[in-house]
Parts: C-alpha cells; structure tokens; sequence
C-alpha cells in the first residue's frame, strides 16, 4: 500500500540488523531518526511508576516507529527494544522530514500510521475496560498471534512474551493473569510454554469474545 513510500525511506537510510532485546530507541532520548522495520518484531513500552515496563504493543515488518518525535521535535515518548531479531532501515531525522515535505506519500504514510494507532489505542482502552481479566488476556493474545504470530501445524503461536509483559499489557496483576491462562487452557482455547502462547483456532477464541456473556471456564 506504501511501497513508494518505503521505498523512499530505504534509500534514505541505512539497514542495521537487531536482535532481542538490542535497545533501539530510549524514552528520554532526543529523536534523531525514524524506524522502518523491515523484519522481526520489536516491542515499544513506556515506564510505569514503579520502575517496571508498561508494553504498549508490538510492531513489525512495514511499521514506522519514531516518526512522531522527529515530526514534532519533541523527546522519545518510549522505548523500544527488538522483541524477535530482524533488521530495520535507520533514517536521519533531518532526512525524514525533508522526504516528508518533498514526497506526498511519505506524508500520507505518517498520517495513516498515527492515525491507525490512535484508532487502535482507543479499540483497545474500550475492550480493556469492559471485559474480566480472562477477557482482556484472550483479547490480547488474538491480536498478537494475528499481527505477529508464528504459523505452525497447531496454530498460531506468539514467541517471546513474559507472564509479567503480558500482565503489564492487560493491566492486571500476575496472579489474575496466571489464573485466566489456566482456564483459558482449561478451556483448550491457549497452550502456553516457556516464552510461548499457542492459539490452536484464533476464529473460534474470537467467535466466542464477541459474546459478551461468554467467560471461559464456564
């Protein structure tokens, strides 16, 4: 949908590889260029109070990340980190804005971008807010395993996230979290591992979170 776009960027920057958890950009930090990512996943989180990582989500390949900072002029808003090793496209802040003045469809990539995280963010904030912790931990896995899951012959599987990312995400504590996963794999809706959440049918785990009566275990 962007390829002009990307195109842009790519001969504007330069390709770095990164692997987990290689810190990409420090909130803080004055933004001096933009991420295209072009493979892998890297996770973007805020501080919270308490010294601990707030994820704000997940990103991967054809995503900017950055964009914001160098348009506004204004300090990183987070930090990010590679969450599963690939290799993003490294641009200049300077260049960037010149690429988005010059190029109509490099703007228009930036104001699509914000725009489908703001629509996402609120999604999100609303669905979070009306569903139990089983819920909101469905939720969020359904839309992991379909943005950035590894297909696989038992499903779609999502590498790399803690029980405590994952509470952090769902705001909700660990305990609730190790709960819900219990009967969500009561249920043989979630298999979990060590760093891994298996979604054997993602349709069906949908099928049944837009009911609104419906609440696993039961």
């Amino acid at each position: 949908m962007h390829e002009h776009a990307i195109e842009h960027l790519r001969r504007a920057g330069q390709r770095r590889q990164f692997d987990r958890e290689d810190r990409l950009m420090t909130i803080g930090a004055a933004s001096q260029d933009v991420l295209l990512i072009e493979s892998g996943v890297v996770k973007v989180s805020l501080s919270a109070g308490d010294g601990s990582e707030l994820i704000v989500d997940l990103y991967g390949q054809g995503e900017l990340i950055g964009e914001l900072g160098v348009m506004s002029g204004r300090p990183r808003s987070a930090s990010v980190v590679g969450h599963i090793s690939g290799v993003a496209v490294r641009v200049p802040g300077v260049r960037f804005r010149e690429l988005a003045r010059q190029h109509a469809d490099v703007l228009l990539m930036v104001n699509e971008t914000l725009d489908r995280r703001l629509r996402n963010a609120d999604h999100r904030q609303l669905a979070m807010a009306s569903r139990e912790v089983p819920n909101r931990v469905a939720y969020q896995l359904v839309i992991w395993a379909k943005e950035h899951g590894e297909q696989t012959a038992d499903g779609l599987r999502v590498r790399g996230i803690t029980q405590r990312e994952l509470a952090q995400t769902v705001n909700a504590s660990e305990k609730s979290v190790d709960a819900a996963l219990q009967l969500l794999r009561s249920d043989h809706l979630v298999q979990t591992g060590r760093l891994w959440y298996l979604l054997p049918d993602v349709r069906r785990l949908e099928e049944k979170l837009d009911q609104p009566s419906w609440k696993p275990g039961r």
